[in-house]
């Protein structure tokens, strides 16, 4: 017969062994590792994640959160290295969903300022967002991004997030992408932007991404907008003796005389920047350049 103190320690080691592997399987949300079905269920008002290395789990960065609690970053983490174009990744509770961000560099210069909406399924209730744009050279190696929102009384900052961030150390180049003023009725005008962009040889194919990637801070900024639907990709580019010939996703296809004239009004604008481009033939995928974009 095993002794009763035995039998305690025995019981007791079991117990602790069941809640440190629980304690493994179920760690916190922030900076936490979670299994991926908790993520794939469909729900647009879930939290942003960010892979992880592989395996069956992705990682939840840990948030960086404003004084009043309504704002949070998650991605990047501060004093961490960003990408061009800066990706961000957060919540926001704020009036109508809107909140504001701006990129500082190390002397406090605007490289880039904009405004973004979450996704809030009402009003009061926490939404996701992710930003991506791009921004101009900094001064310096270090800066600061600011999240936040204007007071609807009086303007003035409220709810803000402030995360340093490094500068990655890249080679880039300025490119042009075409846009469209809000309220304008001449379906073919387009206003120029510049975006900076990693250096690339492909450099028509680089600018044509920018423009499908959607209004940045720069555009929002000026109220720019596109015709264009988002989600469309490039499935091929090639410039021969002066012609570009770009086929795309299937997504591009959208009815309306106006607009289609705007899509196409935008990409030739964009792509004849270049001065290898004179002429561009415009397709979608499955459809020949006489089949596409029509109204």
């Amino acid at each position: 017969m095993k002794h009763p103190i035995s039998i305690a320690l025995f019981s007791l080691a079991g117990i602790l062994g069941i809640m440190l592997i629980c304690l493994f399987i179920f760690r916190p949300w922030n900076g936490a590792v979670i299994p991926k079905d908790w993520t794939t269920n469909g729900d647009e008002n879930v939290p942003p994640i960010v892979p992880g290395n592989g395996g069956d789990a992705v990682v939840v960065p840990t948030e960086i959160v404003s004084t009043s609690g309504n704002i949070a970053v998650s991605s990047p983490a501060a004093n961490a290295t960003i990408g061009l174009p800066l990706v961000f990744v957060g919540k926001a509770r704020v009036f109508e969903s809107v909140f504001n961000y701006r990129l500082l560099d190390t002397n406090g210069d605007e490289l880039v300022t904009g405004h973004a909406m979450s996704n809030a399924p009402d009003m009061g209730e926490f939404g996701y967002f992710t930003v991506t744009t791009s921004y101009n050279k900094p001064n310096g190696t270090t800066g600061t991004l600011e999240v936040f929102a204007y007071s609807a009384k009086d303007g003035s900052v409220i709810d803000l997030v402030s995360v340093p961030v490094v500068f990655p150390v890249v080679e880039s180049m300025v490119v042009k992408t075409y846009w469209l003023e809000s309220g304008e009725t001449d379906c073919d005008t387009v206003v120029a932007t510049k975006r900076r962009v990693p250096k690339t040889v492909a450099t028509a194919h680089a600018a044509l991404t920018e423009l499908l990637s959607g209004p940045g801070g720069t555009e929002s900024a000026q109220n720019l907008t596109t015709s264009i639907p988002s989600g469309v990709t490039i499935t091929s580019l090639s410039i021969t003796d002066g012609v570009a010939t770009v086929v795309f996703s299937s997504g591009l296809e959208t009815g309306g005389s106006c607009r289609v004239t705007s899509i196409r009004a935008q990409i030739e604008a964009t792509l004849k920047q270049f001065s290898t481009v004179t002429s561009v033939v415009i397709s979608t995928a499955g459809k020949t350049p006489e089949e596409s974009l029509q109204p």
